[in-house]
Order: C-alpha cells, then structure tokens, then sequence
C-alpha cells in the first residue's frame, strides 16, 4: 500500500489514519466477526466515514481484503453494528418472513418521527432491536432504551429485543420467534397509520 497522506503528525513519529488503521487491522485479522465489529464501529463512532473507508480499500487492492469489503458492504448498506448483522442473516434464511427494513425511518399516523428501530416488518408492526450490554452500561442509556420501546409500543408497535449471545447460539429460536410473531400480527400494521421508509443511508 501506498503511504497514508491522511497520517497526522505527532512530537514523536506520524500516526496513520483511522480509516487505515481499520483496514490494516481487518487485514490481519482471520475472521469476519471482529472484521464486522472493526468496521461497525469506526462508522458509528465517527472514527471514519464510508467515502474514507472505502478508498483505503481500494488503495489496498485485492490483497486480503475479502473480509473488510464484505463488512465495508453491509455497513454502507445501513448496518449499524456486528450483532445486527448477524441478525440479518439469521433471519435471510426464513421463508415465512415479509421484508425487513433495517434501520428504517418512521412516522407516525400524526407525522411525528419515531425512534429507529434496528429491523422493521411493516405488515404486522414489528420492530426488532438487537441489545448489546455495551450500550447498556449506564442508567441513562438504558432509560433511553425503555423511553424507545414505549414511544414505539404507543404507537401500537410489537418491539422484540434480542442479545447479542442469542443470536449466535439460538438462531433457530430467533428466527422462530420472529416469524411466530409476524404471523400472530399480520395485517395490522395498516392500523398503526405509521409510515416507514427504506434507510437511504
């Protein structure tokens, strides 16, 4: 690879780029899982953005670089974190399932915006929220978590919260309880009057 023009400079030696420190990371690393979380979070935190990313791919051609084009995609895609892409994928595999918007924009019958939940099935007005401890670690975070749970359920939304842990270890249960859900609401989404659009990203 090319030197890094975006390297800053510091009293003792140049430090590279957030973006390039991703990607040589990801690089090294032999699994998609912490690749994923890598680049999930560098986007999510502001540490780089996709235009930045996506360029040190490039810059790095085509050498080891499957895993973090791959997590690259399902970031640019709308993915906000490795869990819920994991979660995604536990999910593609259901044959009973309308679509899932992921990361939607939504509105009330009102047309007041309502939280963004990680996934949305629009027929039954279900909202999937994939839950990491992370995020969970003080009480202001958490109280955020509830005040969006409830603003969704007043609007007549069926929230259901997921770990992390039980995705990985019980997809088969995950994906049960979605579609189990989906199929208990279908049609009464119409009734909720709230619209929700694709994340254009």
């Amino acid at each position: 690879m090319q030197l890094d023009h975006r390297a800053r400079k510091t009293a003792l030696y140049p430090v590279c780029s957030p973006a390039r420190a991703v990607v040589d990371a990801a690089r090294d690393l032999g699994q998609l899982r912490p690749v994923r979380a890598t680049v999930a979070e560098a986007v999510q935190r502001g540490f780089a953005d996709l235009a930045t990313l996506d360029e040190e791919i490039r810059r790095a051609r085509r050498s080891r670089t499957a895993l973090i084009r791959k997590a690259f995609a399902e970031v640019a895609d709308g993915t906000r974190s490795a869990p819920e892409t994991e979660l995604r994928e536990c999910l593609a595999g259901s044959r009973l399932l309308p679509e899932i918007l992921w990361n939607p924009r939504l509105w009330a019958a009102d047309g007041a915006r309502l939280p963004t939940p990680d996934g949305y099935l629009r027929d039954g007005a279900v909202a999937l929220e994939v839950d990491s401890r992370e995020y969970h670690i003080s009480p202001d975070d958490w109280t955020r978590t509830l005040d969006r749970h409830n603003e969704l359920s007043r609007q007549g939304v069926l929230v259901i919260h997921f770990t992390p842990a039980q995705i990985r270890r019980e997809p088969g249960r995950v994906r049960r309880m979605v579609e189990d859900a989906c199929s208990a609401r279908h049609g009464l989404g119409t009734g909720t009057g709230i619209r929700a659009e694709p994340n254009s990203g």
